[in-house]
């Protein structure tokens, strides 16, 4: 793994900080070179200076993951000066509440990115210094400095002058953190320096200043790697999401249309059912209505009428000397083309009773069976199979709709 340290985006004339490191975040190898003659392993990562990255702590409720930029920028908004289509944010994971930030030149990302030597990631500088109870101070490879707070968020500062006074970002820093009553509990000087410096820093400020180990980003830890956020990460997810708008969009007027046609088919169905019900129950009543009428038995139900008048309209024929829809003949009419579709030999008897032919079939398999269940009801006849001795036995009668 080789990780360049980079104080703007890469060019072929400038030689930049390198390191390499093994698998467990050893270093192997270190140089300072153009990229011409960086060491060619696969997997690079990017280091920018933490003067060109400002990190920002932001206090955000739970959100989900799909939610979380969007809430980022929102609370941006107010925090940065610079128009969002020109910066470029990275979003580490929240922890604890706290979602830490990183902000810098769409500018800058997009020329790194662009670079030949492809990176596989790309951290700021200050997001890699330890965090610390109070603020930590430490020293940038670009050649100022920087802090970063207890709460994960850090900004640059100019170097010391020679007099030794503070850096102006950072006094400024401080007194405003006095005045909101969030001062720290003591600023740690990751850098050599001199007690006295550090008396005088004390001294001019309010706030204890301390010596801590001296670091560079060179020493940063494999878990402050993978905890930092990481522009490029943050870069595919939002080109992918972009890539997929693009898709959707040339067909986003067409999907509207089919959807608006999809709702109006549905609201003519609803319609045209509405209708459809209210007609049955006009037919229906009309046929109780009819057969009280003509003061006919057990006529309550739309069914029962249906079969009261038929009963009176059989009857009639009857006494005409003429035959019912009923009778054993109009019914076998009905039921012979059905029949005689059946193999020879399939029919073995066949007896009339009470309004209704039942036949005595040999054993037929599924499809056939079906089959002529199908045309039996198309000719207006209701069948209906039961398994019998060796075959199959059928009660036919007469469909309701066709009498």
């Amino acid at each position: 793994m080789l990780r360049v340290f980079l104080p703007a985006s890469p060019r072929t004339d400038r030689a930049d900080r390198w390191i390499r490191v093994n698998a467990d975040g050893r270093i192997v190898d270190r140089g300072h070179d153009v990229p011409s003659r960086w060491p060619a392993d696969a997997a690079i990562e990017a280091v920018l200076a933490a003067d060109q990255v400002r990190v920002i702590a932001l206090v955000l409720p739970p959100i989900p993951k799909e939610r979380l930029r969007g809430a980022v920028r929102y609370a941006l908004e107010d925090r940065i000066a610079t128009p969002p289509d020109e910066s470029a944010i990275a979003i580490a994971e929240p922890r604890n509440g706290t979602c830490v930030v990183a902000v810098a030149s769409a500018a800058l990302i997009r020329e790194t990115t662009a670079h030949q030597r492809r990176f596989l990631r790309m951290v700021p500088e200050s997001a890699l210094a330890p965090l610390a109870d109070g603020w930590t101070w430490c020293a940038s490879s670009a050649g100022d400095g920087f802090v970063r707070r207890h709460d994960g968020s850090a900004f640059a500062v100019q170097g010391i002058d020679d007099g030794g006074a503070l850096p102006p970002e950072l006094a400024a820093a401080l007194a405003q953190a006095r005045r909101a009553n969030d001062a720290p509990a003591s600023v740690h000087v990751a850098f050599a320096a001199e007690p006295s410096r550090l008396a005088q820093w004390t001294q001019a400020s309010g706030v204890p200043f301390a010596s801590a180990p001296v670091w560079q980003w060179e020493q940063a830890s494999e878990t402050a790697y993978a905890s930092a956020p990481d522009f490029l990460r943050d870069a595919s997810r939002a080109e992918a999401q972009a890539a997929r708008a693009s898709t959707w969009r040339p067909f986003r007027l067409a999907l509207v249309l089919a959807a608006l046609a999809l709702a109006i088919h549905l609201g003519g169905l609803l319609v045209q059912w509405s209708w459809l019900g209210v007609e049955r129950w006009r037919l229906a009543g009309a046929l109780v209505d009819t057969a009280k009428a003509a003061q006919l038995p057990d006529a309550q139900t739309a069914d029962a009428a249906a079969q009261a008048i038929a009963r009176q309209y059989s009857a009639a024929r009857h006494r005409a000397s003429q035959s019912a829809p009923v009778d054993a003949l109009p019914l076998l009419a009905r039921a012979a083309p059905a029949l005689s579709s059946l193999p020879a030999g399939a029919l073995r008897s066949a007896r009339y009773a009470g309004d209704a032919w039942t036949v005595d079939l040999v054993k037929l398999d599924a499809a056939t069976l079906s089959r002529l269940e199908r045309r039996l009801g198309d000719a207006g006849l209701d069948a209906l199979a039961a398994p019998a001795s060796g075959g199959t036995r059928m009660r036919l009668s007469l469909a309701a709709t066709a009498r």
